[in-house]
């Protein structure tokens, strides 16, 4: 959406409210309907970006964290990385130019054909529930060219949204999207993938993305018995499949966690996975991939010490493997 004439990226709805502007990545009527984990977890900045191209000398920006301990807000050139800046429980003020040789960023994008213009600003937003305080500066937004020609939409739990990452370009799913050059869309809730019709039904009536991945699962296997499970993945699936019967939709089963490692005395989470096979299968499509999580996510030492978040080695082998067996159908598509 636009916002004082830059471009706010993975943002459905804003309030401008007195402790300042405050955003969501889901629309106020759906994201009261969800569970509570999804309700607040929508309203973090995960995948959030302020895109524009600045005409001003410099632009002033001023941002704040709320709960935590603040986040990494990342500013870019286009590909190209420029800054990073703390973001406090207290408004936290910084400063955002053009590079000197922004001229020869320009080039080099051009010659290697990286997805974004290097004459486009971004500030990627830390994970967390952040309010822009204040914006100072002049801005256009960013022209379609200046963006990657293909979107992708990833929905999952906190591993997608992005926990135990330090900083917000090294998730798994923001690694994966980097790799394969695309726009990417950040549905990731911490605790909150609960796969409700609500959701599927909100995800089949967008049309801004070219393909998605689903990480399924792990928010559930403590709260829902097999069935409850299957009757939501199937009508999750079968709904955005026949919305969009044409479009490549890859379907994570649970990564690599502390029951495959340790031991379990259930193999719930087992069933959980031959669940998520079968509605692949059941569907019928090509277009439709299983993915097994373990496969992504193959080394234990890249889990956290909770055995079930990826640190950032486990965040860069799942993005490697992710994104080659994406790329090997999107590239033929």
């Amino acid at each position: 959406m636009l916002y004082r004439n830059m471009l706010l990226h993975n943002v459905s709805e804003i309030a401008e409210e007195e402790k300042g502007l405050l955003i969501t990545r889901l629309p106020e009527s759906l994201r009261v309907t969800l569970n509570k984990s999804a309700l607040l977890a929508s309203r973090a900045s995960a995948g959030c970006e302020m895109r524009f191209n600045l005409l001003s000398r410099q632009a002033d920006i001023t941002l704040c964290c709320e709960g935590g301990s603040g986040g990494i807000a990342e500013v870019y050139q286009g590909s190209f990385l420029t800054a990073f800046h703390f973001i406090g429980n207290t408004p936290s003020a910084f400063t955002v130019s053009r590079p000197a040789n922004v001229e020869a960023l320009k080039t080099l994008s051009r010659k290697m054909n990286l997805p974004f213009d290097s004459a486009l600003t971004r500030v990627v937003l830390p994970y967390h529930v952040v309010r822009i305080i204040d914006i100072r500066g002049e801005f256009s937004p960013p022209e379609p060219y200046q963006l990657p020609g293909l979107n992708f939409l990833a929905y999952g739990s906190s591993i997608t949204h992005g926990s135990m990452s330090f900083n917000p370009s090294s998730t798994y799913i923001m690694r994966t999207a980097a790799k394969l050059g695309v726009n990417l869309f950040n549905l990731g809730f911490g605790g909150g993938a609960h796969y409700e019709n609500q959701m599927a039904d909100y995800i089949a009536g967008r049309n801004d993305w070219d393909f998605a991945s689903f990480e399924i699962g792990i928010n559930m296997i403590g709260s829902f018995d097999v069935e409850e499970f299957r009757k939501r993945v199937e009508y999750f699936l079968g709904k955005v499949v026949e919305k969009h019967p044409g479009k490549y939709i890859f379907c994570i089963d649970i990564f690599s966690f502390y029951r495959d490692i340790a031991g379990s005395d259930t193999d719930k989470h087992e069933r959980f996975r031959k669940v998520v096979r079968k509605a692949v299968k059941k569907i019928n499509s090509e277009k439709v991939i299983h993915l097994d999580g373990r496969k992504l996510l193959k080394d234990p030492t890249g889990l956290g010490s909770d055995l079930l978040h990826p640190a950032s080695s486990g965040m860069e082998e799942i993005a490697v493997n992710l994104s080659r067996e994406i790329g090997k159908k999107i590239r033929k598509a």
